[in-house]
């Protein structure tokens, strides 16, 4: 009798269906809205993440006018969960003060707070914002403290402070508030914008060599990402012996030491989003519009935001398809980046209180 050898797995059991490029590619922006024509254009045109900035016209979210014109009726059109982000640090950066109240800023919260009123406050303001319909917050900073002056570095008040140890314990109150109210943190701005010695919204920055940065401004984001449910964002720094020719963003150096880690950190394998694309002259002087998220994704990015700045989004939506299609963006990172980005961070599970 002749007989068969049992089938190898890889005969029996069929190849993941590949998703088309066409429909990967709007799944991979997080996109400045603003206006609902604007919101119910990026949704019809297959993309999953609103981010609401200075601009945004917040009377869309929810209970805040018509409920035809509302994040919830864009939820229902979308007919899965959308991701909708904003930059709410507290004090200098927050777009919600006149909706949901102000909150102190980050140096401010360490230096009169404790951090179990610093997560107590974030999760009751969590839950406002949860109430208008977002689901992610682009904070904390956990940028180390470089000077005192905003005009120092772009960071300044928005730093909980100097000490690693200090910026880590008040960074991961804040996270857990955020998270016992069921919005994802974001945390910003890896690997570390504090000692940048200008401001990427207007030009070229640089921080310290890479093995500076690893003996204290990537040690909040080592302990932080942990945290089970936090995400995080790169920035657009350079960093000698790391990324000295390009920022972060657009940096595949700088995503593989994120991906990879460094001593005493095994590496983050969550969702990654770039800074802003579209709006920041350090990397729109190098990569205008759509060829920044190009570059961006192909260089490890699961999402490129384009917040801010002139952009037309089926530009956008095209260029990313065909750059999938030609492998510049290879097909299985994209798939990949998809994947993590469902289901959507705020169901994740997260710490909570127990």
């Amino acid at each position: 009798m002749t007989t068969t050898s049992p089938a190898s797995a890889s005969e029996t059991t069929p190849p993941a269906p590949q998703v088309p490029a066409e429909e990967l590619a709007p799944k991979l922006l997080a996109v400045g809205v603003t206006d609902f024509e604007s919101a119910r254009a990026a949704v019809d045109a297959g993309v999953r993440h609103l981010f609401f900035g200075t601009g945004s016209d917040f009377s869309m979210l929810n209970g805040q006018g018509d409920p035809e014109r509302s994040i919830a009726a864009l939820q229902r059109r979308a007919g899965e969960p959308l991701r909708v982000s904003v930059d709410e640090e507290g004090g200098m950066v927050q777009r919600l003060a006149e909706l949901i109240g102000t909150l102190p800023a980050p140096r401010d919260m360490a230096r009169t707070m404790t951090p179990e009123q610093v997560r107590d406050m974030m999760a009751e303001h969590g839950r406002k914002m949860a109430e208008l319909g977002f689901t992610v917050d682009f904070a904390p900073s956990i940028d180390l403290a470089g000077g005192e002056n905003i005009e120092d570095n772009a960071i300044g008040s928005r730093s909980f402070g100097s000490d690693p140890q200090v910026v880590a314990r008040y960074a991961r109150a804040y996270v857990e508030g955020l998270l016992d109210a069921g919005i994802t943190p974001v945390l910003k701005h890896f690997p570390g914008h504090g000692h940048a010695n200008g401001d990427s919204h207007t030009g070229e920055v640089f921080v310290p060599p890479v093995e500076q940065l690893k003996q204290a401004d990537l040690k909040p984001f080592a302990e932080l990402l942990e945290i089970p449910g936090v995400e995080v964002m790169m920035g657009h720094v350079q960093a000698p012996g790391l990324n000295p020719d390009e920022p972060a963003s657009v940096s595949p150096a700088t995503y593989g030491l994120l991906r990879k880690g460094w001593e005493g950190f095994g590496g983050y394998q969550g969702v990654v989003y770039t800074d802003d694309l579209t709006g920041m002259r350090a990397v729109t002087d190098h990569y205008p519009g759509a060829e920044a998220v190009v570059v961006a994704l192909s260089a490890g990015a699961d999402q490129g935001l384009t917040a801010a700045g002139e952009f037309d989004l089926t530009e956008l939506i095209n260029a990313v398809t065909e750059a999938i299609r030609r492998g510049e963006i290879a097909p299985e990172q994209a798939q990949r980046s998809a994947e993590r980005l469902t289901p959507p961070a705020q169901e994740t599970e997260n710490p909570g209180r127990g």
